[in-house]
């Protein structure tokens, strides 16, 4: 759509209704003219519930990573146990495999 043959269309709206349309806007990450254009011309939304579940997902894979640094940072000391190792190294292939989980999971959305 060339923006410079852009035409305004208005409509009358009370406040409340006014804010409640804002506020659609802000949760879809849309401007209000966009909103009400999508609206208007039965366009699809971006599904907001998406993007939140993304941004989840990354921040348990960034947890993950601190976790799998720490177990590293143990694996490194001297004093450790035999048995203490392998169980170190477990839980570090364990948070490895469920980083891969999330990225495909991530990619997927």
């Amino acid at each position: 759509m060339a923006k410079t043959k852009r035409k305004l269309v208005g409509g009358w709206l009370l406040p409340e209704e006014k804010s409640e349309v804002q506020a659609l806007a802000r949760q879809a990450r849309l401007t209000t003219s966009e909103l009400v254009r999508r609206l208007v011309l039965g366009r699809k939304l971006p599904d907001v519930h998406h993007h939140e579940a993304t941004l989840n997902l990354l921040k348990i894979n960034a947890d993950l990573a601190r976790f799998g640094n720490l177990l590293r940072m143990a694996l490194r000391d001297d004093n450790l146990g035999p048995a203490t190792r392998y169980k170190l190294n477990a839980l570090l292939d364990n948070s490895r495999a469920t980083q891969d989980i999330l990225k495909m999971k991530i990619t997927n959305l």
